[in-house]
């Protein structure tokens, strides 16, 4: 997915950082995509020229579950805790200055994606200080 952003990100100036453990799950592809295509294209979206986007991938087990968490943090614009309530929500544009290129559904069809995979998605944001959305998916 990240080639698929490669022009983006060089236009903005923007760093990257992995940090990817080998980690094999069984989930549909197509829904996945929709997931990591929606969260790279926001966080480029929203970083400011030469920002950095990092990305994480680990495995968490507790006693009876193992688990795959996925993260991508931004140094963008961030967001405040009103918009973090509603940043799942249908046509919610928390930052308006960038509607014309979206309408406020991608955010809400990650969330959807990943409820219907049976995980959770979680957002951590600061304004002017950037995001970071989390995801974890049972193994």
């Amino acid at each position: 997915m990240l080639l698929l952003f490669a022009d983006q990100m060089e236009k903005k100036n923007i760093s990257f950082d992995e940090n990817l453990d080998e980690v094999s799950v069984c989930y549909d592809e197509d829904m996945l995509e929709i997931v990591w295509n929606n969260l790279l294209s926001n966080a480029i979206k929203f970083s400011s020229y030469g920002g950095n986007i990092s990305v994480s991938l680990k495995t968490l087990t507790n006693t009876i579950k193992k688990y795959v968490v996925f993260s991508i943090a931004d140094t963008g614009c961030g967001m405040d805790d009103a918009t973090q309530k509603r940043i799942f929500d249908k046509f919610y544009q928390g930052d308006t200055s960038h509607s014309k290129n979206g309408n406020g559904l991608g955010l809400a069809l990650v969330k959807k994606t990943i409820d219907l995979l049976g995980g959770t998605i979680t957002v951590d944001s600061k304004p002017e200080q950037g995001s970071t959305f989390t995801l974890c998916l049972k193994i």
